[in-house]
């Protein structure tokens, strides 16, 4: 994994985050020469941020909760201005759903797979709670007919998304949970569909 450390940033929105997030960035902070936290505004977990400075991994700040699609377009813009050697950024959630391995497995994918998205998608076999199951069964349905694009996991915030398409991103619309449907949708005008890398499934 000697390449992902200087070519892939780890881009994570946090709203109100507890010590998971300690937790994950600590594995991180020697895979990954560059980190970002993005606090969208969170309204308790003060001690938290200060523990992500004091690990050298810098915070930008919302000064009031605006979205996740917002907190993700905030981090791509704050890269693009900040990290000139990034190929792939790679966003995970702050609660502890993405395993440090399963991140760093998608950063070498996506660097592979530099045309497209990249992404982190859940088996939803064993003991997954049916809700769970449906949902994702109902939406992936849903997507193909809308788009034409078979993805596993359309609800997954694992994904690798090349630095080439980073403008593009900024500039679709949506701040909140839908953004991020509509930037898989955005992947049907990318050169090459989403590719998927089989991650672990973990219920928080």
């Amino acid at each position: 994994m000697s390449n992902i450390k200087d070519n892939a940033v780890v881009l994570i929105p946090a709203f109100n985050p507890d010590g998971k997030l300690l937790a994950l960035l600590d594995a991180l902070k020697d895979r990954f020469a560059t980190i970002l936290v993005v606090n969208d505004g969170s309204t308790v977990g003060r001690e938290i941020f200060d523990g992500v400075a004091a690990l050298g991994i810098p915070v930008v700040a919302h000064d009031v909760n605006r979205g996740k699609g917002a907190a993700l377009k905030t981090g791509f813009r704050w890269i693009m201005q900040n990290a000139a050697g990034c190929r792939t950024v790679i966003t995970a959630d702050a609660d502890g759903q993405h395993r440090p391995d399963d991140i760093a497995a998608v950063a070498e994918a996506s660097l592979a797979h530099n045309d497209g998205l990249t992404l982190g998608a859940r088996a939803f076999s064993g003991k997954v709670p049916f809700r769970s199951r449906f949902g994702n069964w109902w939406t992936r349905q849903f997507f193909f007919l809308m788009t034409r694009l078979r993805i596993s996991d359309t609800q997954t915030g694992l994904r690798g998304i090349p630095a080439a398409l980073l403008p593009r991103m900024v500039g679709l619309e949506g701040d909140r949970y839908e953004y991020e449907m509509r930037m898989l949708a955005d992947a049907k005008h990318h050169a090459s569909p989403p590719s998927e890398v089989p991650i672990e499934t973990v219920y928080i």
